[in-house]
């Protein structure tokens, strides 16, 4: 079945295709950026590799904690704190990326005064996408793309398991909702709608979500591949955006919208990506 083009002229489209490339070119620039800043405090290594198996146990360890923190422990505040000390991490590290001491400081002070005082669903994408972007720049720079290929079919799989099997995941941001803790980009329909506060964001209203794994995952994979070379990286992305582009429609073209993972389509496109890169180099 053909998908409905009108699909694609709503806002809705073009506000979460925007966040989702912003997000790997940001993690790109941020690398980069990072290769030539010598009063970098992060600990960032382009030597150092970890095994594929190291990162996938860390993420199903901390899916594990806070699916028992959810599940067993009635403590929203505890939600609250780990989230925001995600985000403060991430705006640190993307903030040191683009400039020196000490307007980093005062810029990624800025910004997280006026997400916490503001609370709409403007200033949410936009400190998701930093941080997120700076976090997968710490891991993608610690593994080879070989790696990455492992931990992205691997979580592939486990995404579409635990939303269709075991539905944990569904349950984890359910809880975390419940929580006014919204760890993924927000889309309302309209531009108005990005200036909605945060508390009328649930996830039975209108609005739309797209996990902080389903940008993670590509931009993880997009930075290793600078190893390579940046072309690899360039084309890489442009198969991950192709298979956003997927997941968008299969999820718009249901009849009753329901969940989906959306790693599976992303990850497909983002290794073929890599494979037409590769194969493309055979030839230049």
């Amino acid at each position: 079945m053909i998908p409905d083009i009108k699909i694609y002229l709503k806002f809705s489209f073009w506000l979460e295709l925007f966040l989702f490339v912003f997000t790997l070119f940001s993690a790109i620039g941020i690398a980069l950026n990072l290769a030539v800043k010598t009063e970098f405090t992060t600990p960032v290594s382009t030597d150092q590799t970890y095994s594929p198996w190291y990162f996938v146990g860390m993420f199903l360890i901390a899916t594990l904690i806070l699916f028992i923190i959810l599940k067993y422990f009635n403590k929203p505040w505890l939600i609250r704190l780990l989230f925001y000390i995600a985000i403060v991490e991430g705006l640190w590290i993307f903030c040191q990326a683009f400039f020196i001491w000490p307007y980093y400081l005062i810029l990624m002070t800025i910004i997280i005064v006026y997400w916490l005082f503001k609370q709409n669903i403007f200033i949410h994408n936009m400190v998701i996408v930093f941080s997120i972007s700076a976090i997968s720049v710490l891991f993608g720079l610690n593994i080879t793309p070989s790696a990455g290929i492992i931990i992205l079919l691997f979580l592939a799989i486990y995404d579409f398991w635990a939303v269709y099997k075991t539905r944990h995941m569904v349950r984890i941001f359910q809880g975390m909702a419940q929580a006014k803790v919204h760890f993924a980009l927000i889309i309302p329909q309209t531009f108005q709608g990005l200036f909605n506060k945060l508390q009328n964001v649930s996830p039975s209203t209108e609005f739309m979500f797209l996990g902080t794994g389903d940008l993670a995952l590509p931009a993880i994979f997009i930075v290793s591949c600078l190893k390579i070379n940046l072309f690899t990286s360039l084309i890489t992305l442009v198969g991950a955006v192709l298979g956003f582009v997927a997941l968008y429609t299969i999820f718009i073209s249901q009849k009753e919208r329901q969940p989906m993972p959306g790693l599976p389509p992303i990850i497909l496109g983002t290794l073929l990506g890599f494979l037409a890169a590769q194969i493309i180099m055979k030839f230049i």
